[in-house]
């Protein structure tokens, strides 16, 4: 029985995890404690999730029997004494130091090997699983890599080789940069607005001149990176990321390209591999839940799962795994239950602020609740650990009725965003094949990483949280077993509006990460960003 910590130093999303006798205690993302968002935090150590895990559970770094680290950054840094600029000189060398004495009990762990293990071990698999990675690239010089997996064991078969290959995550990053954005940050925008354009061959032609599949599990163009940018500049002086409908129909053909082009290449997989009917994925690609969409969807596999931190913070999490699996703690392949691996608060704590500001407050009333959403008030939910991956699952959620067109204008305006993502929705599990089409895949869509088409009959009931071109939606089933809270809420609302669904946005205001503490919430309600907030086991508002 040992105490596994698992750290990722990375270039961007550093993070932390904590398993002690095969059992996550914490998996943490830096951002969520610096509250400075991932995509601005380049070449950090994972200081501060790892203070916290440390003063949360009294195990420091120097307690774990085995410490694993993924991603050969930090080796960078620790052999020969150097790092990127951007590094605090004190933080890092301290951190160093405490690694050098710790040297004997760390193990490396490979960036996508990383990957494949936070997504495999938390399938629920059994049978012969395939499972693959994909990103913008890794140290190891790899963008993304095949593994066999069955019965507990996997074994790699393929890789993608970064300098001999091009990436298909590196169209959407250089994107961003045109449209004014931040690369590992907003490509989520570009995918929310490729829904609005049309389909254009100049543009669609544009995108084959980054990248082709060639067939044999290759593809082209390694000097990916800079091809892209070329292009990517020939457009923007040719005006395609000027006015609305330019930038849509951009977005809309980088969206189908990169269906097409992943899909040759996962028929060409599935051809070699045919007896393998389960998919575990991740890697920053598939935080593209429209291209998870498709693959769903396309018959080559039964069913399939994103690791619910599938970009890099998840690489922690996967390094921790290996470790735990290699002292013989982690036992075969496990379903994840759920990502609440974060930080909770206690009553005292909630209240304790709570008594600094003008608020009044209630015992929380499932029924009331239900009442406001009904009314239309704006809702946060403030309950207990919160989650380990970019998406709210109702620990740090703010919830709005769907019933309304409009509401996607008034929620922006009040969060201070200025997005182009769709809302989405969350549904009680007894009614998730009723309102959604969801043949396969049930248990991804606890975690929100995959759309669903909205059935007819719903579409117009639900307005709020449906796609308005393709009638999609991105959906978390909740469990009353797995979050009572959040059912009964919906339950709730459900009895008063005959609507088993409720819109789910991320608890955070414009360039803000989800929040963590009560202090962060409570400056929302006094802002006046949320007409309630549901905090523990009380429902707070303004005097």
């Amino acid at each position: 029985m040992a105490k596994i910590y698992g750290l990722f130093f990375g270039a961007h999303g550093q993070s932390t995890t904590l398993i002690v006798d095969g059992e996550i205690k914490y998996a943490i993302e830096d951002e969520r404690i610096t509250r400075k968002k991932a995509g601005h935090s380049w070449w950090e150590a994972p200081t501060h999730s790892l203070k916290t895990i440390e003063d949360k559970t009294g195990i420091m770094l120097e307690d774990a029997d085995v410490i694993t680290i993924s991603d050969p950054t930090l080796l960078y840094l620790v052999q020969y004494h150097n790092r990127p600029q951007s590094n605090p000189e004190d933080e890092m060398n301290i951190f160093r130091e405490r690694l050098i004495k710790l040297k004997d009990k760390i193990q490396w762990v490979g960036h996508h090997e990383a990957h494949a293990y936070s997504t495999y071990y938390n399938s629920g698999f059994t049978g012969k699983t395939l499972v693959l990675t994909s990103d913008g690239g890794s140290y190891e010089k790899e963008y993304g890599t095949i593994w066999l997996a069955e019965d507990g064991k996997m074994t790699q078969v393929h890789s993608i080789p970064l300098g001999e290959q091009g990436s298909i995550a590196n169209l959407w990053f250089y994107a961003c940069f045109q449209y004014g954005w931040r690369g590992t940050k907003d490509e989520g925008k570009i995918m929310g607005m490729a829904g609005h354009g049309e389909y254009n061959e100049y543009l669609y032609n544009a995108f084959k001149d980054c990248l082709k599949y060639t067939g044999n599990l290759q593809f082209n163009n390694p000097e990916n990176g800079m091809r892209i940018e070329f292009i990517y500049t020939r457009l923007a002086e040719e005006g395609w990321f000027e006015g609305q409908k330019n930038r849509q129909d951009f977005a809309f053909n980088l969206q189908k390209y990169t269906e097409d082009i992943f899909m040759e290449y996962l028929r060409d997989v599935a051809a070699r591999y045919p007896e393998y009917r389960n998919l575990a994925v991740a890697g920053g690609v598939f935080a593209n839940v429209k291209l998870n969409q498709v693959i769903n969807e396309s018959g080559l596999y039964d069913n399939m799962f994103v690791c619910p931190a599938m970009g890099d913070s998840g690489i922690s999490f996967g390094s921790a795994i290996k470790g735990s699996i290699g002292v013989g703690d982690w036992n075969g392949v496990k379903k994840l239950e759920n990502a609440f691996l974060g930080l909770e608060y206690s009553q005292d704590e909630i209240d304790g602020y709570a008594s600094t500001i003008s608020v009044e407050s209630e015992d929380l009333d499932y029924a009331k609740v239900g009442k406001l959403i009904h009314e239309g008030n704006i809702i946060a939910l403030f309950n207990g650990r919160f989650e380990f991956g970019p998406r709210a699952l109702g620990a740090r959620s703010v919830m709005v009725r769907p019933t309304d067109a409009e509401t996607h204008e008034v929620l922006n305006t009040r969060l201070e965003r200025h997005e182009i993502m769709p809302f989405a929705p969350f549904v009680m599990s007894e009614y998730a094949n009723i309102v959604f089409d969801v043949p396969s895949s049930q248990h991804t869509a606890e975690f929100m990483t995959m759309c669903y088409t909205v059935r007819e009959e719903w579409a117009d009931k639900i307005p709020a949280v449906v796609h308005r071109v393709d009638n999609t939606g991105r959906p978390q089933i909740v469990y009353k077993h797995k979050n009572p809270v959040f059912w009964n809420i919906l339950n709730e609302y459900n009895k008063l509006s005959g609507i088993p669904v409720m819109l789910n946005t991320s608890f955070n205001g414009h360039g803000e990460p989800i929040i963590n503490a009560p202090d962060q919430a409570f400056a929302h309600l006094m802002k006046g960003t949320i007409d309630y907030l549901v905090a523990g086991n009380k429902i707070y508002k303004r005097k």
